[in-house]
């Protein structure tokens, strides 16, 4: 029996003692998102690294395709993805099949379409939207019915929303917000004061609209020119940082945050910090910053060569320490799980695709064509997902339960109506399909 099959049986046997069986291959979800890819960037931390997360072993092969893109996250056994088309989906992340899918309409009733990333957490998924006056949505995570919706934050939402501690955390017309996750209510608000210049004259530095980084109990945010820690429960300051000169230099991109240290780009250089203290401990010599991992950053960078990129690794100290072999192709985008680094390539004539690169000496262990760039990867229970045009399943050969093609089949032997009463007959569909693996 393959570890996949292994841990869906567990799953299901589990959802159907609870009698928690809802749709095809559904699982209770937990209350916290725990164990899976809550977000774009995997975690409240922005790091693209979860330490317990593995991938497939060669030979790998697309399990399952669902004929949408746009960016995703991963619990419990669902996808969840917020469409390019703008609407919501849950997909079983078993065999491709559909769970449910809902259009975001606006308090008054008018269409509203989703911007960027949703984030799970507590059995409910947050997104934003797209209008002048966004909204930030909350939808039940098992059926995509709405919870709740706050719409007067202002416009320009940052399109992620960070869910950590029991908040939910977005930039909305340039300033940071804690809502409650339960309920939408706010807890705090946070609107930095104008910064004071090198002559004594104050200048405004709204919040930039990158996504926060929680952590250890701490909100990480960045204007142009500062980098501010705030305590997650309130929004007290706990310590800020500036750039030496606001006319030359500035802060860019997301902040990424671990146990620990919180590394940001400063001034075109990867700059960490003590999370605690706000002291600058290292520097790594790369404009780019796309992973942290407990040892390693990683950066996506040009490589000199014309129109190719590549990733790289660094000590923290700012020595470079890994970089994968010659034949992997530009690489667009990159995660990292417990063995490997996950690699979205360019797409170069016909064929895109995701590539696996050893953590130890950076060969390739395997690819796997594409149709379109991966703008978004995820590591999660043997397998990595990918969306460009639409979004797929890469997984070891033999592990593709369901092969329900994504297509809103389900697999053999129950509909995505399936109750508690017909939980028997799943379970025995599913031993008797694992059987013939052993």
């Amino acid at each position: 029996m393959s570890e996949y099959a292994r841990r869906n049986v567990l799953r299901t046997a589990v959802a159907i003692g609870t009698g928690a069986v809802t749709g095809a291959g559904a699982a209770a979800k937990s209350g916290d998102g725990a164990g899976g890819w809550s977000s774009v960037r995997g975690d409240p931390g922005n790091t693209g690294f979860v330490p317990d997360a593995t991938g497939p072993k060669s030979p790998v092969a697309v399990a399952w395709t669902y004929d949408h893109g746009g960016r995703f996250a991963v619990v419990d056994g669902t996808a969840y993805l917020a469409t390019d088309d703008g609407s919501v989906h849950a997909i079983d992340a078993t065999d491709g099949s559909p769970e449910w899918e809902t259009e975001i309409s606006t308090a008054s009733g008018e269409a509203a379409a989703v911007a960027g990333s949703p984030a799970v957490a507590n059995e409910t998924v947050f997104v934003t939207t797209r209008e002048r006056d966004p909204d930030v949505v909350a939808l039940d995570a098992a059926t995509g019915d709405l919870r709740w919706r706050e719409n007067e934050l202002g416009y320009e939402t940052n399109q992620v929303p960070v869910v950590a501690n029991g908040l939910v955390f977005v930039v909305a017309d340039k300033v940071l917000y804690a809502l409650e996750a339960r309920s939408g209510e706010r807890r705090w608000r946070f609107d930095p004061e104008p910064m004071t210049t090198e002559d004594g004259q104050k200048r405004g530095d709204p919040l930039q609209r990158e996504p926060v980084a929680v952590a250890n109990g701490t909100v990480f945010a960045v204007s142009n020119n500062r980098l501010f820690a705030r305590g997650v429960e309130t929004g007290a300051e706990r310590w800020t940082d500036a750039v030496d000169d606001w006319r030359s230099s500035t802060f860019s991109g997301r902040p990424i945050a671990a146990d620990g240290v919180v590394a940001v780009v400063r001034d075109d250089t990867v700059t960490i910090y003590d999370a605690e203290t706000g002291e600058r401990s290292s520097s790594v010599p790369v404009r780019s910053l796309d992973v942290l991992t407990d040892d390693r950053v990683y950066a996506v960078t040009g490589s000199g060569a014309a129109d190719r990129s590549t990733v790289a690794g660094y000590e923290p100290t700012g020595d470079p320490v890994w970089q994968p072999s010659a034949d992997v192709g530009s690489i667009a985008s990159a995660v990292v799980g417990s063995e490997a680094v996950y690699a979205g390539l360019e797409k170069v004539g016909d064929a895109a695709g995701v590539a696996a690169l050893d953590r130890a000496d950076g060969s390739r262990q395997w690819r796997v064509d594409t149709d379109a760039t991966p703008r978004q990867l995820a590591v999660v229970d043997d397998t990595v997902y990918a969306s460009g045009d639409s979004l797929v399943a890469i997984r070891a050969e033999g592990d593709e339960p369901g092969d329900g093609g994504g297509d809103g089949e389900a697999s053999p032997g129950f509909t995505a109506g399936t109750s508690v009463a017909g939980g028997a007959l799943l379970l025995e569909w599913l031993r008797r399909r694992t059987a013939t693996e052993q």
